[in-house]
């Protein structure tokens, strides 16, 4: 929660820290465990927080503007329609509605912009059209939805009402197989990113299946180490390199060409909190002792891009969302 003056740059130099938007909190202004956002049709930054078991409450989807300006939010732990448990991933369909990946029903809900519940659709199982614990999703051109099936290692197109179209990927190491894909990201030509998260790289496909390329993030050094939310942005893929806390940002050949580290400082979240609580700023202020490092990314899950060139990286356990402008 200290308060950076500068806004420092990545690593290579091409991205600036820009701000952030965050607070630890069960409701209200702030989140718990963000693991997606989305950019919506109204300019909206939604943030969807997965929370813990022992704080059914926290788990939402929180409205805010990308100036970090609260909303609200929408929410309803349980598996009554409209209600979600461990949510994975948010996408904004070309219907302008939202789309929610719930791990914990095996199903995909979907909301209005403002939260209004519209319905839902999915089914466990591995046969085609089922899902088991549904991971990243993002829409394609022409319309469909593309959804990492992670723990049938493999990945499904489907309608937006639900109806299932194709499906490519299975359990393995090898070229094209799968062990738990998590984030997805589809580029304007239709070209499907997967990250293969116990397998340590990004696979690229063809709107078909067909695999057009991997990459393990090596020529940053040292690689990938669980891979997990993508975007893909212009001539770069963003992404959240999970055990490393960090976003490797790729050129269109796989190449590391940047990465974000977090240079986080106060959000206004945090600042109107401080100032209702001074006793917790003086103890925030006297203890110096690992700043620096609070204000790095700890465990980033997503990551997406606005037309502008800002970035935006959820931020997971430190419960904020980083943002980065494009240089």
């Amino acid at each position: 929660m200290t308060t950076v003056v500068e806004h420092p740059a990545s690593v290579a130099g091409l991205y600036q820290y820009h701000d952030v938007i965050g607070l630890l909190s069960a409701g209200g202004p702030g989140f718990s465990g963000p693991v997606s956002l989305a950019l919506g049709p109204d300019g909206l930054l939604h943030v969807a927080s997965r929370a813990n078991p022992n704080q059914p409450e926290a788990v939402r989807v929180t409205r805010c503007t990308v100036q970090g300006d609260y909303v609200g939010e929408f929410c309803g732990w349980g598996d009554a329609p409209g209600q979600f448990i461990w949510v994975t991933a948010i996408a904004f369909g070309p219907d302008g509605n939202l789309y929610l990946a719930d791990e914990n029903t095996h199903r995909i809900s979907t909301f209005t912009a403002e939260g209004e519940f519209l319905g839902h659709w999915g089914e466990f199982g591995s046969d085609f059209g089922q899902m088991n614990r549904p991971s990243g999703m993002a829409f394609a051109p022409d319309g469909t939805l593309v959804i990492a099936d992670s723990w049938n290692h493999r990945i499904q197109r489907f309608t937006m009402d639900g109806s299932p179209l194709h499906a490519w990927g299975a359990h393995g190491k090898g070229s094209g197989q799968f062990d738990m894909p998590w984030g997805v990201a589809v580029d304007p030509d239709g070209a499907v990113y997967v990250s293969d998260w116990r397998n340590d790289r990004v696979q690229k496909f063809e709107a078909d299946g067909r695999l057009l390329a991997e990459f393990d993030g090596g020529s940053a050094g040292d690689g990938f180490s669980r891979p997990n939310g993508l975007a893909v942005h212009g001539d770069h893929i963003y992404v959240c390199d999970w055990w490393n806390d960090r976003v490797q940002v790729l050129d269109a050949d796989g190449q590391v060409i940047d990465t974000l580290i977090g240079h986080s400082g106060t959000s206004k979240w945090a600042r109107t909190f401080l100032d209702a609580n001074p006793d917790i700023e003086e103890k925030l202020n006297n203890a110096t002792q690992n700043i620096e490092l609070k204000r790095r990314f700890y465990r980033p899950t997503a990551v997406t891009v606005s037309d502008n060139g800002l970035v935006f990286v959820a931020d997971c356990y430190r419960h904020r969302v980083q943002i980065y402008r494009k240089l």
